[in-house]
């Protein structure tokens, strides 16, 4: 039976005491007492077995007893960079699933049709983190600041640039998308970006890519676009 896992950013040696919101989990909605085995996760990839030696209403110690270093889970890196949908439920919903499927990198994107110009971005680490103990992987992805397309493009980005686009002739994702080499992706918020946009990001390097005839939700094209460069990198 896998070991309940806990998140504890910093280095994962010797007696240590898990984040007050990871102690309360495992104190009042596990129940676990000194004594339990429970797996460590620092999302850089150090996996680590810990004994929970001593808990009390404020703090909970444990000892570790074992420690590894997973490799990055894949080979080229994947950066989605989504608009901000104006229900934050559904942009909530987009990033615990792509975590799940495997990402390494998201940029919260302000476009000029979205509607959403502020997040709670310790709620979205929170839900970052649950999803990575929820599908048992050892990295964490990045989670930016929001930022504009213009932000975006002045930043150390890969060579590899596409963007969702559902006009004009864009080519499919599969037959574009090198899975040899790190990529961002973006996709645009509801309304998907201007043809302004369009062109801008077109002279900034990017190709414009469909994810088929259907017209996604934003939330939908960027879960189907992380799960299909996923499986792209295990052929």
């Amino acid at each position: 039976m896998a070991l309940p896992l806990f998140y504890c950013p910093g280095t994962l040696y010797g007696i240590l005491h898990l984040p007050e919101e990871e102690a309360h989990h495992a104190r009042s909605v596990l129940r676990l007492s000194p004594g339990a085995r429970i797996g460590l996760l620092d999302g850089k990839g150090t996996v680590a077995e810990a004994v929970i030696s001593t808990m009390d209403k404020r703090q909970l110690q444990v000892a570790i007893t074992s420690t590894s270093l997973r490799p990055r889970e894949r080979k080229a890196r994947i950066h989605l960079a989504v608009g901000l949908t104006k229900q934050m439920e559904r942009f909530e919903w987009m990033l615990e699933k792509s975590t799940e499927i495997g990402v390494d990198r998201i940029t919260p994107l302000i476009t000029d049709r979205t509607e959403r110009t502020r997040l709670r971005k310790d709620r979205l680490e929170r839900i970052l983190v649950g999803a990575m103990k929820q599908s048992q992987r050892a990295w964490l992805p990045v989670l930016d600041e929001m930022m504009t397309i213009n932000d975006l493009v002045d930043q150390g980005i890969p060579v590899q640039r596409l963007f969702g686009w559902c006009e004009g002739r864009p080519s499919a994702l599969a037959t574009c998308y090198r899975p040899g080499e790190d990529a961002v992706l973006l996709i645009g918020p509801e309304g998907d970006f201007t043809p302004e946009e369009a062109t801008m990001l077109t002279t900034h390097g990017f190709g414009a890519v469909s994810l088929g005839k259907a017209r996604l939700r934003t939330e939908t094209a960027a879960i189907s676009s992380c799960a299909y460069m996923n499986l792209a990198q295990q052929v």
